[in-house]
């Protein structure tokens, strides 16, 4: 495992303005049916399975990623979004707020978590940095605009990305 002490993590500050600039946007173009077609297929590249990779389940991949620890945690929680994404199917205002947390999770997980798995970072700070740089600082921004979302909702939402190939949690072998 990797060490620690070695590890420098600089998070940006939420922008809790830009949720509000994002949901406006969306209105902007729901009444532009030409352009709403982005985010309609945006969001399905999300909400749907990655198809170059094959299916083995949210269980199978923390486990491939050394993350037993984390199945019950992160089965209860995709559950309990996927359950909430089904009952928003078709309202517009709640899929953009959906979109927008679920492009961020997938952002900085490549961008944060992704590296720190490669170079063996231990689970703890992995942890952190998913819970700070991630869930929390996603939180901060959107609770002013959907008190619904909270923590728990965004967790579930990185592990329902994780179930659908989009977040990797395997350590290189080499």
């Amino acid at each position: 495992m990797g060490d620690d002490t070695n590890y420098i993590i600089q998070l940006p500050a939420p922008d809790p303005t830009a949720i509000t600039r994002a949901l406006a946007k969306l209105q902007e173009l729901s009444e532009n049916d030409e352009d709403f077609q982005w985010f309609v297929e945006r969001l399905d590249f999300f909400t749907n399975q990655k198809t170059q990779t094959p299916v083995i389940g949210l269980e199978q991949k923390l486990r491939n990623g050394g993350r037993e620890d984390l199945l019950e945690v992160a089965i209860e929680r995709k559950d309990f979004f996927a359950k909430r994404l089904m009952k928003s199917q078709l309202n517009r205002r709640r899929q953009g707020v959906f979109l927008y947390i679920l492009q961020k999770i997938s952002f900085a997980f490549e961008e944060n978590v992704r590296p720190l798995i490669k170079q063996g970072a231990s689970n703890e700070v992995i942890d952190s940095v998913i819970l700070n740089g991630i869930v929390d600082a996603i939180y901060r921004e959107v609770m002013a605009e959907d008190i619904t979302v909270d923590q728990y909702m965004i967790s579930g939402m990185l592990y329902f990305l994780t179930g659908k190939c989009h977040l990797i949690w395997e350590r290189p072998t080499c």
